[in-house]
């Protein structure tokens, strides 16, 4: 059985997209573990706080989870444009808690999702350029949802079933 990872980072409306995903994938039959990134309060990534404390043990974890794990949503609100701090900063120390900074992420498939109160499109964007520079294959098309404009859930589903074949494959 193929297990998904979800990857939210937020804990309001992109969180609830994330749990909403969570239900589909396992009503299709498959595993998902939703990790919010928000609940891990890790520390803001510099070259002084690693020097000086070391990768953080919940790092150390998170970077395990996303090793084992071949296919991934990654859901994040829009924020000023990019995508929100704690999924960079989380981004940031992943890369450096693996041995070469592009192995949590390389080969694996990952699909995009975001909730926006404002256009959603420069944060899923934002999410695109990082996770391609990280060696994700990213799906092309992609979950924005709105207070205006709710889940499509056989879109939803069409991901979920493509996250899944493509990472088996």
């Amino acid at each position: 059985m193929s297990k998904i990872g979800i990857l939210v980072a937020s804990s309001n409306n992109n969180l609830k997209l994330g749990l909403k995903l969570q239900e589909l994938t396992i009503k299709l039959g498959y595993e998902a573990e939703l990790i919010n990134l928000v609940d891990l309060r890790l520390p803001l990534y510099s070259t002084v706080e690693e020097q000086e404390n070391g990768i953080p043990e919940s790092v150390l974890d998170l970077a395990s989870k996303i090793l084992a794990l071949k296919a991934f949503i990654v859901i994040a609100p829009e924020y000023n444009g990019v995508m929100p701090p704690v999924l960079n900063n989380a981004m940031a120390w992943t890369s450096r808690a693996t041995k070469d900074w592009r192995d949590a992420f390389n080969e694996k498939i990952v699909a995009l999702a975001t909730h926006s109160g404002g256009g959603g499109a420069k944060g899923l964007q934002a999410m695109r350029i990082q996770f391609q520079h990280l060696g994700a294959n990213i799906l092309a098309r992609e979950i924005l949802t709105t207070y205006e404009k709710p889940l499509n859930e056989e879109t939803a589903i069409s991901m979920i079933n493509n996250l899944v074949k493509l990472s088996i494959a």
